[in-house]
C-alpha cells in the first residue's frame, strides 16, 4: 500500500509543479470564493476539500496513537491542501481500528455535512461553468485533481481496517461510513 501511496502522491506532486510551471492561468477565481461571488459547485468542491482533511484526521484518530508532528500534517491539510495529509499516512505505522466513542459524533455530522455540500454544489451549481474554470484556471484545475487523489487513495487508507474499504470511493461519505460501520462492529463485540 505504501508503494502504491507514495508513486500516487509523486506523480500528483509533479504534475501540480508542471501545471503551475508551464501552464499557469489565473482567471482569480480564488478570490472570488472567498468573496463567495463564484458557481456554487465551485464553491462546493472547495469546500469538499475542506472535509477531506477532517475525514482524514478522524481516520488517523482512530487507527493510530498521534504525535506532535502528526497533528501537523494532519492539520496542515486544511490550509494547504488535503494531499499534504497523505504525508502522514505514508508515514504511520500499521494500522488497527479502536473505537472512540466522541469520534461517532465527527462520522455522523461529516456525513450530513458532505452530503448537504455535495446535494447543494450539484443542484445549483453548473457542471459546464466548472468545466470551463477547470480548462482555464490553475486554482481549478489543481483543486479537482486534489479532490480526484484524496477520492482515490481513500480506499487505500481504508483497506488496513475494514472489508468495507472500497466505500471510500465516495468522497468522504465513504470514509466516515466505513468508520461508522467499524465502530458498530467493534461495539457490538463489546
Amino acid at each position: 500500500m505504501k508503494k502504491t501511496l507514495i508513486s500516487l502522491y509523486l506523480i500528483f506532486c509533479l504534475y501540480t509543479l508542471f501545471h503551475l510551471i508551464f501552464n499557469f492561468k489565473n482567471q482569480g477565481v480564488l478570490e472570488s470564493i472567498f468573496l463567495l461571488e463564484v458557481d456554487p459547485l465551485v464553491l462546493a468542491v472547495f469546500n469538499l476539500l475542506g472535509l477531506f482533511p477532517l475525514a482524514f484526521l478522524t481516520l488517523a484518530l482512530s487507527t493510530n496513537k498521534l504525535k506532535t508532528s502528526d497533528f501537523a500534517l494532519l492539520f496542515s491539510g486544511f490550509m494547504l491542501g488535503g494531499f499534504v495529509s497523505t504525508i502522514y499516512f505514508i508515514r504511520a505505522s500499521k494500522p488497527t481500528f479502536k473505537p472512540i466513542k466522541w469520534n461517532q459524533v465527527i462520522f455522523i455530522l461529516g456525513t450530513i455535512i458532505t452530503a448537504i455540500t455535495i446535494l447543494s454544489g450539484l443542484t445549483f451549481g453548473s457542471i459546464t461553468t466548472y468545466i470551463e474554470l477547470f480548462k482555464n484556471d490553475t486554482f481549478i484545475h489543481i483543486m479537482t485533481l486534489d479532490f480526484i487523489f484524496m477520492a482515490l487513495i481513500s480506499p487505500l487508507l481504508l483497506k488496513p481496517i475494514s472489508k468495507y474499504y472500497v466505500l471510500g470511493l465516495i468522497p468522504i461519505i465513504g470514509i466516515f461510513t466505513t468508520l461508522i460501520l467499524e465502530h458498530n462492529k467493534k461495539s457490538v463485540k463489546n
